[in-house]
């Protein structure tokens, strides 16, 4: 496909700044640097979740700059030093689909120490997707939380390849859950059916991070 050049594709609405030192920390770690970072971070024109639109002007603006690849990236989760180069391999091994996410997801919420892992089936959460640019799968509406529902299940060009994986060796990304900001998905809610094992013993086991997630999470 010629060299690769990467976009990280943030959507934030800029309500939850304790994470943002976190956020760049994770990423100027990374073993494969980004190409660009784009956070899509403008004054919301209501309350109501507009993550699918935010995604949408990330794409472009990655598409305009020269990317061909875009990493769907949270500025609150958790990402394995080597993510970029992992993922890249992944999609290099699986000969260059349309979209690659990972199939099975790991959620910790920082404040109740309790972790969940989820089998998902053939899609990925966002927090885990790669896209090929141009991006050629249409767009859900713009209050659409569910952009990762759209990508794996609902895109209207049929022909388009999509591959979900799962983590081999070790995990590389980790969804956190607070419940600060406009957030998406129901891992944030307490009353999640999260794990009965220690939560932040398995914590300390696969993230690098956890020490300075507990210094949020005191914060919060």
């Amino acid at each position: 496909m010629g060299s690769t050049k990467v976009a990280l594709i943030t959507p934030t609405r800029g309500d939850r700044p304790l994470f943002k030192d976190q956020y760049w920390k994770i990423i100027e770690n990374q073993t494969r640097k980004p190409d660009e970072v784009i956070v899509v971070d403008y004054p919301p024109i209501s309350d109501k979740k507009d993550l699918s639109a935010r995604y949408r002007k990330g794409i472009k603006a990655a598409e305009e700059k020269g990317c061909n690849i875009a990493l769907l990236w949270e500025d609150d989760d958790w990402y394995h030093p080597e993510y970029i180069e992992w993922i890249l391999n992944q999609w290099e091994k699986n000969k260059h689909p349309d979209v690659l996410g990972v199939e099975e997801t790991y959620y910790y919420h920082i404040k109740v120490n309790k972790f969940k892992h989820l089998v998902h089936g053939g899609r990925s959460s966002a927090f885990c997707c790669l896209l090929k640019l141009p991006y050629k799968h249409s767009y859900p509406h713009d209050e659409n939380i569910w952009f990762d529902l759209h990508l794996f299940k609902n895109h209207t060009k049929k022909h388009l390849k999509t591959k979900t994986i799962k983590f081999n060796d070790k995990i590389y990304a980790i969804g956190i859950k607070h419940g600060t900001g406009v957030t998406g998905g129901v891992g944030h809610n307490t009353k999640f059916p999260w794990d009965k094992r220690n939560g932040l013993a398995w914590l300390n086991q696969h993230c690098s991070d956890s020490e300075i997630y507990q210094h949020i999470a005191q914060q919060i």
